[in-house]
């Protein structure tokens, strides 16, 4: 399946004070179609920098990249017609209603029936009852659901979104995951930026990491999970009804076992592989309640890449 995303070597490297910064170094990118893809990194990482490279607002020093199979400076034109985009900070007229700055932009990019079209994206994204409120009134929220209805207006299969959910309050970042888990069931891939990741984390089938402009890990989400234990190790909790230090003196000799510790009813086993059916074995007998293993956040996965 060819991805809705793809770079090679895409570099974005800026003059300032007789340096080069290497705003974007060399980043090879794939999004695959359907994923709800999640570009993480800090602050200053490069991330903003490579979505206008990706929708042809900012020009590659090097290095070339597709959208929708268009290339991202051949046929840009072509990407942002296709592409529904929020960038970081949009902005509307705070005179203007909520339908009213719907109307102007699709009216400006010249949809054939823009009032079916705002009626349709003001519904999908809960605004259609605050159509007439100001936009100056609205709340970061309202104001977020807003930026996703412009983008909505083309009715793209691919959506990039940068930090939105910047400045929402908890109502405001439940009602954005509402949102995005059913426009990625209607078939839309999902592509977004943040470094907030209490907020949205948790949708994210896909995800890159991203630090000083590199893309240090990508991958499905359960990928690097795995990926992570694998080099940290396999945290395995045991509630026990009746815990001794023979079971503990058990687990710590079994191959693979870097340490085991008993915390009240609960024994904690740090392994370096997978041993959940040995762990079983062992501990037949023992009045086991419940095993689990404790698997890596995506909190883990940030922490530990992004640097």
């Amino acid at each position: 399946m060819v991805p809705h995303i793809k770079t090679e070597n895409l570099t974005k490297v800026y003059k300032l004070g007789g340096k080069d910064i290497r705003a974007v170094d060399g980043v090879n990118l794939e999004v695959p179609k359907g994923s709800i893809f999640g570009l993480l990194g800090r602050n200053g990482a490069g991330k903003s920098t490579l979505i206008h490279m990706l929708m042809g607002t900012v020009l590659p020093t090097s290095g070339k990249g597709t959208v929708l199979g268009y290339d991202i400076v051949k046929e840009s034109l072509k990407i942002r017609e296709k592409v529904g985009f929020m960038p970081e900070g949009l902005g509307f007229y705070e005179d203007l209603t909520a339908e009213q700055n719907l109307m102007a932009i699709a009216r400006l990019i010249g949809l054939k029936k823009p009032t079916e079209s705002v009626r349709e994206c003001l519904k999908l994204v809960g605004l259609w009852e605050y159509r007439q409120r100001k936009y100056g009134e609205m709340s970061t929220g309202m104001r977020q659901r807003l930026g996703i209805a412009q983008a909505l207006l083309k009715d793209p299969e691919l959506l990039v979104l940068d930090e939105p959910t910047s400045g929402v309050d908890p109502d405001g970042a439940r009602e954005f995951r509402r949102l995005i888990q059913e426009l990625n069931k209607q078939g839309r891939t999902i592509f977004i930026s943040t470094h907030l990741l209490y907020e949205i984390g948790p949708l994210f089938t896909h995800i890159a990491v991203m630090r000083q402009g590199k893309i240090v890990v990508q991958g499905s989400v359960s990928y690097l999970k795995e990926k992570l234990m694998a080099g940290q190790g396999y945290v395995y909790e045991v509630e026990l009804s009746e815990p001794s230090q023979v079971i503990i003196d058990r687990i710590r000799s079994l191959n693979g076992v870097k340490e085991a510790i008993l915390e009240g009813n609960k024994l904690v086993a740090l392994c370096s592989k997978p041993l959940a059916p040995t762990l079983l074995s062992i501990l037949e007998g023992y009045s086991v309640e419940s095993l689990r293993l404790a698997k890596p956040t995506l909190e883990d996965i940030f922490r530990e890449f992004s640097g």
